[in-house]
């Protein structure tokens, strides 16, 4: 199978969905909903492939509340209850609904921009992983402050055959040290650094930079040295999209298959999104073989 996939035009479901294709390989802008109503079935299997397909769907102008934000999330999944969201929302003086993350400027957060690696993958410190993140464009400056994402199947393919054989069968850690920090326990994960996609059988890259990831059994000099090598490949501009915020913008993505980041620069503005991911019953596997999947 090829994947050139994206090139393929979506059909819409009874006319109603109006795709735009963003980027060669991924990314999508959906017109044709109302998120304050409630979808039928058959119009969220749609907007569910869509999300597969095109790793990223951008829905403009959803002028909703969090209430109903979070209702359209979790006709896709169970709610991710971020361990950190009650010790936030006391700090922040907020009372979101559960399930329902807020994302401030990391000056707001630590009090500077923190000097690492960003690209991430929301819930890959999870065990089954994430499945996707209904992201909403609340208070966003006019200019700066985008997102960006990047196309891990894209970045597998674009890789040197040589470093596509050194990355096989090799486990890299996702630990989210931040918990521990805050003194919540919480177990190390690790998942294979190339995943094969449980619904699309696409090969990916699967390594999330902001937790602290470390190839399992191999010295840290010689994991860094790999790793280093692979992030260069995330920076290819050619594997992005990016998304510039207006209020009521809803971007979800599909996080087995993508890594994004936010860009911090817009000063003190004080940018808000606000946030819901939703959990999977999908272990990562390399091998569609002998895939596991949870019980449901």
């Amino acid at each position: 199978m090829s994947y050139a996939l994206s090139l393929q035009a979506h059909v819409p479901h009874e006319g109603q969905l109006k795709v735009t294709r963003l980027q060669p390989t991924f990314g999508a802008e959906v017109e044709g909903l109302d998120l304050r109503e409630p979808l039928t079935p058959e119009l969220r299997d749609e907007v569910r492939a869509l999300i597969v397909q095109h790793k990223v769907i951008f829905l403009r102008d959803q002028h909703i509340t969090r209430e109903q934000q979070l209702a359209f999330a979790t006709q896709f999944g169970p709610p991710v209850i971020h361990p950190l969201q009650k010790l936030k929302e006391t700090q922040r003086k907020e009372d979101l609904p559960q399930g329902m993350h807020t994302i401030v400027p990391p000056t707001a957060e630590y009090g500077h921009i923190p000097k690492r690696r960003t690209w991430h993958s929301d819930g890959s410190w999870t065990y089954p992983v994430a499945f996707a993140s209904f992201l909403r464009g609340v208070e966003v400056p006019e200019v700066g402050g985008d997102t960006i994402w990047v196309d891990a199947g894209a970045i597998y393919r674009g890789l040197p055959d040589r470093l596509k054989a050194r990355l096989e069968g090799l486990y890299v850690t996702h630990e989210y040290k931040e918990l521990a920090l805050s003194g919540i326990s919480h177990p190390i994960v690790a998942h294979p650094a190339v995943i094969n996609h449980s619904e699309t059988g696409e090969d990916l890259l699967y390594v999330d930079f902001i937790m602290h990831p470390w190839i399992v059994g191999w010295d840290r000099a010689d994991s860094e040295a790999l790793l280093s090598e692979i992030y260069e490949e995330v920076l290819r501009p050619e594997y992005h999209l990016r998304l510039k915020w207006k209020k009521g913008t809803l971007a979800i993505w599909d996080n087995r298959s993508t890594l994004h980041t936010a860009i911090h620069d817009y000063g003190d503005y004080p940018r808000r999104v606000e946030r819901v991911v939703v959990g999977s019953n999908d272990v990562p596997s390399r091998d569609p073989s002998k895939r596991f999947v949870l019980p449901a």
